[in-house]
C-alpha cells in the first residue's frame, strides 16, 4: 500500500499561479497532436491532476455520452504537477481547464482573463491532518503550538492561518507528497486535500484528522472549470452545452460513482478501486450542499468570489479589485452558465 501513498499524494499546486512549466513543450506537443486527430471540432478539457474521484463528473460526462448528446467533442487531458494548467488556460493552448479560485484571481491580476463557468467543490478541501493519537483539537490551538508542520512554503490557505492566528511556536518544514514520514512520525503535521492523503492513510490503517483550513475563513471555490473570456463570447452556446453535460455527469458519478472509478483505475493504476471508492464517498460533502440544492451542481455567487477577492488583497497577493460579476458566469435559476 505504501506505491498507493505515493500515487494518491496530492499536489500543492492550490495557492496562486503554479510556476512550474519545465514539462510545456511536451506539454505542448501533446496537445497539438491531440487537436490534430480530433480535427478542429474537438475542445480540451485539461485537467490539473491525474484521473480521480475529483473529475469523476468529467469522465462520467464523457463515458456516459453526455458531452456527445450535447453535440461536443471532447478530450479530457491529464495534468500532474509540473503542468502550468492556468497559464495553458489564460493562453488559449486548451479551451477549458481545471484550476483552483485563488489561481484565477492571481492571472487576472497580470492580465490572464480567465472566467469561471462551474465549481465541482464547494468548500475548500485544503487542510492539516494529525495522527488520531494528536493531543491539538482546534485549528487555532495547532496553529499556535509547537508543532512540526510539514506545508509548502507561500500556499495563500496558510498564508491566511499566519494572519488570522499570528505568532506561535510552531516549526515548518518542507511538503512532501510521498506519506512515508507523515505516518513514521505520530507528532507529524501535515497539509492535506480532505479527499485524498487522509483516504490513502486509512487504507493504510492509520487514522487521522483533519483541520480544514475553511474553519478559518478561507473557503474558495475549487477545481473550477474556467476559460479565457475571449473564447466564451465568441462559443458562449458551446460553453452552455458543455456545463450542462459535465452538471449531468456529476448528477450521474454522484448517484452512481462505481463504473467511472473502475474507468479511472485503468487510466491511474496508482489508486486501487478502493482508495477511488471511498475517495468519491468523502468528497461528497465537498461538492453537493444546501446551496447546490438550491441553485444546482457547480453553483457560483458573486458574495462567495466577492470574500476571495477581499482576502487576497487583504493577504497582498492582488494589486487591482476586479469586480464578482467579471470573474464567473452561472444563472442561478436554470442551474447551467448564461
Amino acid at each position: 500500500m505504501a506505491d498507493e501513498a505515493v500515487g494518491i499524494g496530492r499536489r500543492a499546486d492550490y495557492s496562486a499561479v503554479m510556476l512550474r512549466s519545465r514539462s510545456i513543450a511536451l506539454l505542448t506537443l501533446t496537445l497539438l497532436a491531440l487537436a490534430g486527430c480530433g480535427g478542429k471540432s474537438t475542445i480540451r478539457l485539461q485537467l490539473n491532476w491525474s484521473p480521480e474521484p475529483e473529475f469523476g463528473g468529467f469522465y462520467a460526462a464523457a463515458q456516459e455520452g453526455l458531452f456527445a448528446k450535447e453535440g461536443l467533442d471532447v478530450a479530457i487531458v491529464t495534468g500532474g504537477p509540473s503542468v502550468p494548467v492556468p497559464q495553458l488556460a489564460a493562453s488559449g493552448k486548451v479551451e477549458f481547464a481545471v484550476i483552483a479560485g485563488p489561481q484565477l484571481l492571481t492571472l487576472r491580476d497580470q492580465g490572464g482573463e480567465l472566467i469561471a463557468l462551474y465549481s465541482v467543490f464547494q468548500g475548500n478541501p485544503m487542510g492539516l491532518m494529525v495522527h488520531e493519537s494528536s493531543p491539538h483539537k482546534t485549528l487555532s490551538e495547532l496553529w499556535a503550538s509547537e508543532a512540526t508542520v510539514s506545508i509548502e512554503n507561500g500556499l495563500t490557505d496558510f498564508r491566511w492561518l499566519d494572519k488570522v492566528y499570528p505568532g506561535g511556536k510552531r516549526k515548518i518544514v518542507p511538503y512532501s507528497s510521498n506519506l512515508g514520514a507523515f505516518a513514521a512520525d505520530p507528532k507529524l503535521v501535515s497539509q492535506c486535500f480532505f479527499t485524498s492523503e487522509p483516504v490513502a492513510l486509512e487504507l493504510q490503517g492509520i487514522k487521522t484528522r483533519v483541520f480544514m483550513v475553511g474553519e478559518a475563513g478561507f473557503d474558495p471555490y475549487n477545481a473550477i472549470v474556467v476559460t479565457t473570456r475571449a473564447y466564451y463570447d465568441a462559443h458562449t452556446e458551446e460553453c452552455r452545452k458543455f456545463v450542462r453535460a459535465i452538471a449531468a455527469g456529476w448528477r450521474s458519478y454522484l448517484d452512481k460513482p462505481q463504473a467511472i472509478n473502475e474507468y479511472m483505475h485503468t487510466l491511474n493504476p496508482s489508486l486501487t478501486a478502493a482508495a477511488m471508492t471511498r475517495m468519491s464517498e468523502v468528497q461528497k460533502s465537498l461538492i453537493e450542499t444546501e446551496t447546490t440544492r438550491k441553485l444546482g451542481l457547480g453553483c457560483m455567487t458573486e458574495a462567495r468570489w466577492q470574500t476571495l477577492t477581499d482576502q487576497l488583497i487583504e493577504l497582498g497577493q492582488l494589486k487591482s479589485k476586479p469586480s464578482p460579476q467579471s470573474l464567473f458566469v452561472w444563472d442561478p435559476n436554470a442551474g447551467t452558465a448564461r
